[in-house]
């Protein structure tokens, strides 16, 4: 079973690298080649950016900080942390890599990955919401114990795996950075029929977090409004569709709050006495 010091960091499990003092840190060296990726590896995307950058640096001053695998009962290791430095370091080339071998369970290796994503701020925030979810369901975990594992508060806790109620359209708009989770939690004040006309409304008028939480505590009468808005805009367009059907003639119909003007139009004193003849037959 981990122990509480895991929220704290990864310092104990994963030592700096001395090329010194090898068999002292317990660090020793796998050709790359029979490394497994970790199948409880939260993070879905890598920044192809980065990870040349992070590959350019390998090939310039090699791995500072070694990987953390696993053996399995059929003997194939399998990572546990540092997938980032393992992909570099198959684009810089390099044929075996330093690591440290240690015996943990399925629990702990998807532990271990998270908090390892977490500290680092590599997760999306739907990687780290999706990740929090799989180990509350596959371990049977509160959200307390989660936040105990992970180092946060069991608040930020809920508040991320909240975002999986949201629809696969917001979370897309999470994703490309059109909205953050900050605006995610104030999108999920609203009801879900009114979710996705939300997000969209931070985005076109490009809302704060702060501006789309005080905007999400009336957002419904303001979207009622504009609905009322277009209905009566649809009423006017019709209205004047049906009398130009009657005269035969451009028509304007200017409404303001129930009182207007109607204008039609004419283009000779021909046209003008040919309205006044389908006035008199009306």
């Amino acid at each position: 079973m981990m122990n509480k010091p895991l929220g704290k960091g990864l310092e104990s499990l994963i030592p700096a690298l001395d090329t010194s003092d090898v068999s002292a840190s317990g660090v020793s060296t796998l050709p790359i080649d029979t490394i497994r990726a970790n199948r409880y590896q939260p993070r879905k995307t890598f920044d192809p950016i980065k990870l040349n950058e992070l590959a350019e640096s390998i090939r310039q001053s090699g791995i500072i900080q070694p990987l953390i695998v696993t053996q399995n009962d059929s003997g194939a290791y399998e990572l546990i942390a540092g997938e980032r430095r393992l992909q570099a370091a198959k684009i810089a080339g390099l044929f075996e890599v330093p690591v440290v071998i240690r015996s943990v369970s399925k629990k702990e290796q998807f532990q271990l990955a998270i908090i390892e994503n977490v500290q680092r701020e590599d997760l999306s925030p739907m990687e780290e919401a999706l990740a929090y979810k799989e180990l509350s369901d596959m371990f049977e975990l509160t959200h307390a114990q989660i936040a105990e594992i992970v180092g946060k508060d069991r608040a930020t806790i809920s508040n991320s795996i909240r975002l999986l109620k949201l629809s696969s359209k917001i979370h897309e708009m999470i994703n490309s950075n059109e909205i953050s989770a900050g605006h995610a939690r104030a999108i999920l004040s609203l009801e879900d029929e009114h979710q996705e006309a939300f997000a969209q409304y931070i985005v076109r008028y490009k809302l704060s977090v702060r501006q789309a939480e005080e905007k999400a505590k009336n957002f419904v009468q303001t979207l009622r409004s504009a609905e009322r808005k277009d209905l009566a805009k649809d009423s006017i367009s019709a209205y004047e569709k049906q009398i130009r059907s009657k005269l035969n003639t451009t028509v304007k119909i200017k409404d303001k709050g129930g009182r207007g003007k109607i204008e039609l139009e004419y283009e000779s004193r021909e046209e003008l006495e040919g309205l006044i003849r389908r006035f008199e037959k009306l």
